[in-house]
């Protein structure tokens, strides 16, 4: 029994010392696991601020494109901001990594090319603000900023691996501790099961605690991920939009010329004696062919500026009522019988702020799609009338502005569109139409003008019941009221404006089979005309012809522009009324998408009807061009 009882004893000693070493094992293990988990914790803060610094780069680069583009002063800042940024991020990860002569020395590297980087932007931006345009161009094609951004991408890609190295040792060991904890509690006495339990619940607390982190870095991750797909949106978005700025100047001048020829060659067989009438007859039918063609070319051109917003928008005051009313007419010639049409217009509707033309074009695109949509038949309803969008509603689109608008609504009963296309709908060259019946740009250029009017579109369906597309233009406030847009002649059927006695235009353009069309087409009206080939000649003719009654010159010229031309054109005739005609310009006569007040614009490519219009209306006008609007 004394044995027994001394055996026991000794067991209840063993016991205690199990349990106490246990204990004190139990609770270093705790204390390393939680250590373990503060360097995962620090190892992906290094992470995080090395991908910091790589999208600030990022953004310094998209700063200087977006100024080089639209020398907005606001980029220059971004730059700016981006530069500080990185300061910001390097000395961070300096702090954080003070431990790891690896690193440190890496970022030791990184630290010149990130200063080259920013000075090719300071460059850049320097260059620009100081007009030294040609010298900025050089820079951005030089290849520098390619390679500089595949050096940091490969430094920051391997200080990341090293770290990402170091992430899966500590959230190794940080596991092999738990682990070996858990071991521990499960091996302890009955007697020791309060303890255990405790050890357990703080084991858990900090395994809840890394996994509530892990969920968190993961929703950042995938915010960034989603943020980098909306970037790389806009970089195709821009990259569309500088494609189709590279080549409407000259693909305008082009169609200018193939319509402008066509349409001369039509006049004149039209012309021809009756016994050549045959002739006449076998060459229409080529001609409208070709003609037909060439301004399908044309309105692919305006719809890629328009979706890109770079096309220069003349907004006015203007009524929706009375561009619906005038309007109805020509909707219903082309929605056919089988689609009846309604018109809703709202009483005292507010004015809008919108270029009527593209408004038009607008209306027009949403009318042949809803056509489209109803093959065999339907209704259409367009409904105008005063909207007021609130805060909340604003919230849910970053580039709603709250506050009143003028909504156009356009309806029909066709087959719908589904959820999945419906989200798609506005991007550029998506269309559910099959084969070559649509280009996939009417909706996408209704949405870039809306936008780049300042308003806002949306576009609702449902399966089987139909769609409605609604557009939100800025109202117009009283303290605003402008100029009214002027009521729009039927193309086919007005009569072509033609000169009064004696009238002599200045025709400036450097392309000269431009200048020879646009030369015929003005004599054929009846003016009078002087040509010349850039602005150093067409200031020559101002100084010694005795009577200019317009200048018409075309805004891209060699040597000074078009708009520089007006503005010493005006120092020697205050009184010369201006037309200016473009292919596609940026900002020498279009700032914020619109044209500078008091200016007078003719898009290429333009017809004999087109141009006629566009001179009486300003020479009738009689309204000087602004020298300094630009």
């Amino acid at each position: 029994m004394p044995l027994l009882i001394t055996r026991a004893r000794i067991f209840v000693f063993l016991a205690f010392c199990l349990v106490a070493l246990s204990g004190a094992a139990a609770i270093y293990l705790a204390i390393r696991a939680g250590e373990a988990n503060l360097w995962v914790t620090h190892t992906l803060q290094v992470q995080e601020t090395a991908a910091e610094l790589k999208n600030a780069v990022e953004d310094g680069f998209l700063a200087k494109r977006g100024f080089l583009l639209t020398e907005d002063s606001r980029e220059v800042e971004r730059a700016n901001q981006a530069k500080a940024d990185v300061a910001a991020a390097l000395s961070e990860l300096r702090q954080l990594t003070a431990d790891n002569p690896a690193q440190q020395a890496a970022l030791n590297e990184l630290e010149p090319i990130l200063g080259g980087a920013f000075d090719y932007i300071g460059n850049v931006l320097a260059s620009t603000q100081e007009g030294r345009r040609e010298m900025a161009l050089a820079l951005v094609k030089s290849g520098r900023e390619a390679d500089t951004m595949a050096k940091i991408e490969a430094e920051v890609r391997a200080f990341r691996g090293r770290e990402q190295v170091l992430l899966n040792e500590r959230q190794a060991k940080s596991a092999s501790l738990r682990n070996w904890l858990l071991i521990l509690v499960l091996s302890s006495f009955t007697g020791a099961i309060g303890l255990a339990a405790m050890l357990w619940r703080e084991a858990q607390t900090a395994a809840n605690g890394l996994r509530g982190r892990t969920a968190e870095l993961e929703a950042e991750v995938k915010l960034r991920h989603e943020t980098e797909g909306k970037l790389r949106q806009a970089q195709k978005l821009e990259a569309v939009g500088q494609l189709t700025g590279g080549i409407a100047h000259d693909f305008n001048n082009l169609l200018t010329i193939i319509i402008g020829n066509l349409e001369i060659l039509k006049r004149r067989l039209s012309k021809l004696p009756l016994e050549k009438f045959g002739i006449a007859v076998i060459a229409s039918k080529p001609i409208e062919a070709a003609l037909h063609a060439a301004e399908s070319a044309a309105q692919l051109t305006h719809r890629l500026l328009a979706f890109s917003r770079q096309q220069p928008l003349d907004p006015r005051q203007l009524d929706l009522n009375h561009t619906v009313t005038g309007m109805s007419d020509l909707l219903r010639r082309t929605l056919g019988e089988t689609i009846s049409m309604e018109s809703i217009l709202a009483g005292g509707l507010w004015p809008a702020f919108a270029d009527v033309n593209q408004l038009e074009n607008a209306l027009i695109n949403l009318c042949l799609n809803a056509r489209d949509a109803m093959p065999e038949g339907g209704k259409l309803t367009i409904e105008t009338a005063n909207a007021y969008l609130d805060d909340a509603y604003a919230m849910q689109f970053a580039e709603v502005q709250p506050g009143q608008y003028v909504l156009l609504s356009v309806a029909d009963t066709g087959a719908g569109i589904a959820p999945d296309v419906l989200q798609h709908v506005f991007e550029p060259f998506f269309t559910t139409k099959r084969g070559s019946q649509g280009s996939g740009l009417g909706l996408a250029m209704v949405y870039g003008f809306v936008k780049q009017s300042g308003g806002h579109v949306r576009i609702y369906s449902e399966l089987a019941h139909g769609t409605t597309v609604k557009i939100y233009l800025p109202r117009l406030l009283q303290a605003q009221q402008l100029e009214a847009a002027p009521a729009a002649l039927p193309r086919e059927t007005s009569p072509v404006p033609r000169a009064s006695p004696g009238e002599t235009v200045l025709l400036v353009e450097d392309n000269i089979q431009v200048r020879e069309y646009a030369k015929s087409v003005l004599e054929e009206l009846g003016y009078g005309v002087v040509e010349a080939a850039d602005a150093e000649r067409a200031l020559k003719v101002l100084q010694d012809s005795s009577r200019i009654d317009l200048l018409f010159t075309d805004v891209v010229l060699p040597g000074a522009s078009g708009r520089e031309l007006s503005g010493k054109a005006l120092e020697l005739q205050s009184s010369l009324p201006v037309l200016f005609t473009t292919g596609y310009t940026r900002n020498a006569i279009v700032h914020q998408g619109r044209l500078d007040p008091g200016v007078h614009l003719l898009n290429k490519p333009y017809t004999q009807r087109d141009l006629a219009r566009k001179i009486r209306e300003v020479l009738d006008s009689k309204v000087p061009q602004p020298a300094d609007a630009c």
